[in-house]
């Protein structure tokens, strides 16, 4: 198994960005998985019937599964179809032309290198003129560079490569995380089992995170703008990696501080407890284990 496939999650895209994302990616993959996690409407199937190099195959009946379990199901997919890789991708990013094989070049070189890469990705920067943040990096404490790509705790989904036989290996994407964090959970449990994560620095790929930017004075401190239903996955997840023991304690000591000054500055900037209720409530259920889908209805 050799040829690499691509997988999009779909929720309410722009047609015209999906079809440059569909455009950039063709040449490069044998197939393109798409998951719709809602309907398509009219201008989203119009998009579709385009000719593309590269067969379509959409999945889901547009109910709204999560990423997580969307993942697992084009991984699946894609295994099943002969894939050795699987490139993921959210409707929030642009590739770059060639991307695909960029990625898959890299791969092998760390297979060659005797690495055990579960994932590869490229760098994640903000889109010009998008007004969002830069995700944040973090490299992977102990480990060298390798042939150019750089070892780090974890990747965004967006844009990733994964090894298909590595992601069998240390099992899927958390279902019950539904949307947040699936991706930062999944890399730690690669590395226990020892795979490992990289990803490109000279490669660049325009990502849009959240909604804008929340700007606080005097610190220069920036975090994206998310809707308050975000706030609570962000904060429950997070939350709920504090039980697991694949997950760096390293990490687990800078979170709480972290989502305690996030749900301050929010609720500050907003003006309104809506923000503040929302983390509370977050962490509140991922003490207790509430996963899932979100159930709860937020204001702001």
């Amino acid at each position: 198994m050799t040829a690499i496939a691509a997988g999009i999650v779909l929720f309410h895209p722009d047609p015209d960005a999906l079809a440059e994302t569909l455009a950039a990616l063709a040449p490069d993959v044998a197939a393109l998985y798409l998951f719709l996690n809602a309907p398509a409407d009219e201008a989203l199937r119009a998009c579709l019937r385009r000719p593309l190099a590269a067969p379509v195959i959409l999945m889901n009946d547009g109910r709204n599964l999560g990423l997580g379990t969307a993942y697992n199901r084009m991984a699946a997919a894609a295994r099943a179809g002969g894939h050795a890789t699987l490139l993921l991708l959210d409707q929030d990013s642009t590739p770059p032309p060639g991307m695909a094989r960029h990625l898959q070049a890299a791969h092998r070189r760390l297979r060659e290198a005797g690495e055990c890469p579960a994932v590869i990705g490229p760098h994640p920067v903000a889109a010009g003129g998008s007004a969002t943040k830069t995700p944040r990096l973090f490299l992977r404490h102990g480990s060298a560079p390798v042939d150019g790509a750089r070892p780090l705790e974890f990747l965004i989904s967006s844009g990733s490569l994964l090894d298909l036989a590595a992601f069998e290996a240390i099992g899927g994407f958390r279902d019950d995380f539904f949307i947040d964090a699936v991706d930062i959970e999944w890399c730690f449990r690669a590395w226990a089992r020892h795979f490992s994560c990289w990803m490109l620095p000279g490669l660049a790929m325009p990502h849009r995170l959240g909604q804008g930017l929340v700007r606080v004075p005097l610190i220069g401190l920036q975090l994206a703008r998310q809707p308050c239903f975000r706030l609570y996955t962000y904060a429950r997840n997070q939350t709920a990696m504090l039980r697991l023991d694949h997950v760096p304690l390293r990490w687990k000591l800078k979170l709480f501080p972290y989502i305690a000054i996030q749900a301050a500055i929010h609720c500050v900037v907003r003006r309104d407890t809506a923000a503040l209720r929302a983390f509370a409530r977050g962490i509140a259920d991922g003490l207790a284990r509430r996963m899932g889908p979100v159930r709860h209805r937020f204001v702001g």
